[in-house]
């Protein structure tokens, strides 16, 4: 524990020394990515009316030398919140941060084409997953009735059993899982990987 703390603390003390060294330039990039970040969070959180503008009049009052890699670390914040939908709502903010980024980058060729490549993908992942999840729901649920019975019988009152808290349902729900992560993430990774090209 005292290990984590120390390091913490010496890391808070780099941080400190570092930005004593800062240049003029250093210290206002740092204000500037920090300013760009907080947009982000604001349009992930669904604080912002209309991202797209409010970042256009950010990048419009910065010198034009760092619009570009701003620009770029918006495009990166997005991607960063860019995941594999765990709840039906998690694909409404897929959406929302795919327009945003296709508002990005529109001038690029075969853009279009790639987000809707990904949103489909993803809204793939999210059906797959609930229908299998469905249906080990199901399938357990149907190997419970007997138990539930005899239960049922012994206490002299109804019992009902819950499929998901048996834990062979959690043992093979977690490797089907993590088998459709697997391969789903190595998809989502490749596609950030070619908008981090097409940005940089």
């Amino acid at each position: 524990m005292s290990e984590e703390i120390k390091s913490a603390w010496e890391i808070a003390l780099e941080k400190a020394e570092k930005i004593g060294k800062a240049s003029k330039e250093e210290l206002e990039w740092e204000k500037q990515k920090e300013k760009a970040l907080v947009l982000v969070g604001k349009f992930v959180r669904g604080e912002s009316q209309n991202f797209k503008e409010e970042v256009e009049v950010f990048l419009r009052e910065l010198p034009e030398v760092n619009r570009k890699k701003l620009l770029k670390v918006i495009i990166e914040a997005l991607l960063k919140n860019l995941v594999l939908p765990r709840e039906e709502y998690h694909l409404k903010e897929i959406k929302d941060i795919l327009r945003v980024l296709r508002d990005f980058l529109k001038n690029i060729p075969q853009i279009d084409k790639l987000f809707q490549e990904t949103e489909k993908m993803l809204a793939d992942y999210y059906h797959q997953r609930e229908t299998i999840y469905q249906e080990m729901i199901r399938r357990f649920s149907e190997g419970l009735s007997a138990l539930e019975k005899a239960v049922s019988e012994q206490v002299g009152a109804q019992v009902k059993l819950s499929p998901e808290s048996h834990p062979q349902f959690q043992e093979e729900w977690n490797k089907i899982k993590d088998h459709l992560d697997k391969e789903y993430l190595r998809q989502l990774e490749y596609i950030k990987s070619l908008i981090l090209k097409i940005v940089s």
